[in-house]
């Protein structure tokens, strides 16, 4: 079995092929083709939950508060 090394010495100049600029842009288009849509709806329901979690933090110390008063 020939040595790892010797596989890289003898196949060296493949390492530096580039491929077409027709084979780039084939590349370029499929991935935009394939790339989905970002929704902006999860954004904003992100948002309602962090602004609910606060929400109900302020609640629950306020009724702490006012119960550890009396």
């Amino acid at each position: 079995m020939p040595d790892l090394f010797d596989f890289f010495k003898e196949n060296e100049s493949k390492l530096h092929e580039r491929p077409s600029e027709q084979v780039w842009q084939k590349l370029e288009t499929r991935l935009k083709h394939n790339r989905r849509p970002r929704r902006q709806g999860i954004r904003f329901l992100q948002l309602g939950a962090v602004a609910l979690i606060i929400l109900l933090l302020i609640l629950t110390a306020v009724v702490v508060w006012h119960f550890s008063r009396g």
